[in-house]
């Protein structure tokens, strides 16, 4: 029993806000802002002929932009590892 309250209160600290102080002391809550990925001056022909931008996200992985044949919705497609190596 004890060990699964540690491990309960382990686990809950895993997801701890980022946090600053104020002047008085009181804690505010910093907001995380998201970098929009980049694109590079690459590009990805896929097996039909056709080309791609290759975009960057700020976590350094490679994807391009695809369009769904079904529902014609936009989605990110990730490259491989081994395509990554531009």
């Amino acid at each position: 029993m004890k060990t699964l309250i540690i491990l309960l209160l382990l686990s809950g600290s895993t997801f701890a806000q980022s946090v600053k102080r104020d002047e008085q002391g009181n804690f505010i809550s910093v907001a995380k802002t998201k970098e929009p990925p980049q694109k590079t001056t690459f590009w990805y022909k896929d097996s039909k002929g056709n080309k791609h931008d290759v975009y960057v996200t700020s976590t350094g992985r490679h994807f391009i932009m695809k369009v769904s044949a079904k529902t014609g919705k936009e989605y990110r497609y990730y490259l491989e590892p081994k395509e990554n190596k531009l």
